[in-house]
């Protein structure tokens, strides 16, 4: 049933008889104009005889189109339901590489400010309902943050890392799914309820293989629970020299070879590459925005299940479609 935001204009329709038993004299009056005539079978030759109906049909489209202008006029609206899609809502456990060749300046500021770069993008797209959990790793990995819906308290480490003097050695991806998977358990903990309801995706960034080897056996129960390790790989073709000292985010000192040589460190990413592909998800270039824009579409939009449906009560205007048959009435009587 359509309500109507201005019904005070309704009491315009009282017109319309009014105006019809005008149009009804105005017809009698022509008819009794047309018998003084006398026999207009001596008019066709110079005008056209319309059909008797024809007066009382304008008529009627006439008052159509008066009372669709008045309803218009009133403001129809009809009350209905828009179903909206609800997100499932997403828990992103990002896995990021801290070691030595991170701080490698080949990328702006470095790697590591790069990757920072990277997830500070994801935060910026983050849905009210997600949360963020931050793993670090070298050798062995840290749980610098569970999962949160606050993104501030994942930034702030990230002014901890910049401060960092002295990298540890190690790219121990193993370690990083591990602590990955004791964030998810101790949600499953605090949570259980809740932990059912919601995606879970695995995001690496680092620059290169890892060189433990201990991430192996740590994908059978990434693949029982069905969790997708999507990948970013940093570093350019060219490389860098890998830093050994720092002093305020300036490297002081690098790694040397026995014969003092400096290191070069190169982007790699076969195993970041084994590893998203083995779960379903996707590798991705760094230092390419296309990439990393494609990667947030479809780990944050487009790869979202729905969790269901809203129903929301709205308003939709109905004068616009009573003011076009208006028109069409109108148009409709004069051209009769």
């Amino acid at each position: 049933m359509p309500e109507f935001v201005y019904p005070n204009y309704l009491w315009l329709l009282l017109g319309i008889p009014a105006t019809m038993l005008f149009w009804f004299i105005g017809l009698m009056y022509h008819r009794v104009m047309r018998r003084r005539f006398g026999n207009l079978d001596n008019m066709r030759g110079i005008s056209r005889i319309s059909w008797a109906g024809r007066g009382w049909m304008r008529g009627f489209l006439f008052a159509l189109s008066l009372a669709c202008m008045i309803i218009g006029l009133a403001y129809p609206q009809m009350l209905a339901r828009d179903l909206r899609p609800l997100p499932m809502p997403t828990d992103v456990i990002f896995m990021l590489d801290v070691s030595p060749s991170m701080y490698a300046k080949d990328m702006d500021p470095n790697r590591l400010g790069h990757a920072e770069k990277i997830i500070q993008q994801f935060i910026m797209r983050k849905q009210p309902q997600d949360r963020y959990a931050l793993v670090t790793y070298n050798f062995n990995s840290v749980i610098l943050s569970y999962l949160t819906r606050d993104p501030e308290g994942v930034l702030l480490y990230f002014d901890f890392l910049n401060q960092t003097e002295e990298p540890t050695w190690g790219s121990n991806m193993g370690a990083a799914l591990v602590s990955a998977l004791r964030v998810i358990q101790a949600d499953e903990i605090t949570f259980p309820e809740e932990a059912k309801k919601r995606r879970r995706i695995l995001v690496m960034v680092s620059d290169g293989d890892d060189n433990i080897g201990q991430w192996g056996a740590v994908m059978p129960e990434i693949a029982r629970r069905r969790l997708k390790v999507y990948s970013f790989g940093l570093g350019t073709a060219n490389g860098a020299h890998v830093p050994h000292m720092l002093n305020n985010g300036e490297i002081v000192k690098y790694v040397t070879t026995a014969a003092g040589e400096r290191i070069l460190t190169r982007a790699q990413a076969r195993t970041m590459r084994d590893m998203s592909e083995r779960t379903g998800a996707r590798f991705f270039r760094g230092e390419d925005q296309r990439q990393v824009n494609d990667a947030m579409e479809e780990i944050l939009v487009s790869g979202r299940p729905v969790a269901g449906y809203e129903a929301n009560p709205i308003r939709r205007d109905l004068f616009t479609h009573f003011l076009a048959a208006a028109l069409i009435l109108m148009a409709a009587a004069i051209f009769l």
